[in-house]
């Protein structure tokens, strides 16, 4: 692994307070339970007011994510986005290194019932979420989400931003692009390379390559749209 990541003595900010972020605030609670010493400090999300949300705190937008750095004085913070829409991650990320103050590090989460086998690399910033299963030779860019019962087999790899949606089945020997998004419940078989920023609809079975900046849907898979 990239990272170790079954952190201890860490200090973390989420960025996003919707439903991805109640997940993953969810999974760091299980690494908590099983004696990770972590500690949220917060979340960051500028579509909402500070304070208390959900047993945690919205510290505010990336303003007040300066403040609270120049407040708090500690080196360690580290933090990680909880976006599933994958350009708004991207910009998220941006926005975090835009940070003047210090430098914030991105952590990844590797839930404890997900499972990485021999030579995975996993980005930093990523969420491997519980269920999910990488067998052997996988390698994972920055900011991906590979999401509950997601597997992805041997020798694939995915690009930065990419979102693997629940259930979804990745075979071998694939190449996901940077910033593609694979809905819930779709299949990729082996050797298929999908082009970077396309979206494979909920359910669909991709039997070819695909090109990058489209949407694709069906079984098998077809190109109903063109995004340039």
């Amino acid at each position: 692994m990239s990272d170790g990541e079954r952190a201890e003595g860490l200090d973390l900010v989420i960025i996003g307070a919707g439903g991805h972020g109640t997940e993953v605030l969810s999974y760091i609670g299980d690494l908590v339970r099983e004696g990770a010493s972590i500690r949220v400090r917060g979340f960051v999300d500028e579509g909402k007011a500070p304070g208390r949300w959900k047993g945690s705190e919205i510290l505010g937008g990336f303003a007040e994510l300066e403040a609270f750095l120049e407040h708090e004085g500690r080196p360690a913070v580290r933090y990680i986005t909880a976006v599933g829409d994958n350009r708004a991650r991207e910009a998220c990320v941006d926005k975090v290194g835009r940070v003047t103050l210090r430098p914030l590090e991105p952590w990844t989460l590797l839930h404890s019932r997900s499972v990485a086998g021999a030579d995975v690399c996993v980005g930093p910033g990523t969420c491997l979420a519980p269920g999910s299963i990488l067998t052997t030779n996988v390698r994972i860019g920055r900011h991906c989400i590979v999401n509950v019962g997601a597997s992805i087999s041997h020798d694939t790899e995915l690009g930065d931003y990419v979102n693997i949606n629940p259930g979804a089945v990745v075979a071998g020997n694939v190449r996901i692009g940077a910033g593609c998004y694979i809905g819930a419940g779709a299949t990729i078989i082996d050797r298929v390379t999908i082009g970077e920023w396309s979206t494979v609809g909920a359910g669909a079975v991709v039997v070819g390559d695909l090109p990058p900046f489209v949407t694709a849907v069906g079984v098998p898979a077809k190109v109903i749209k063109r995004h340039r």
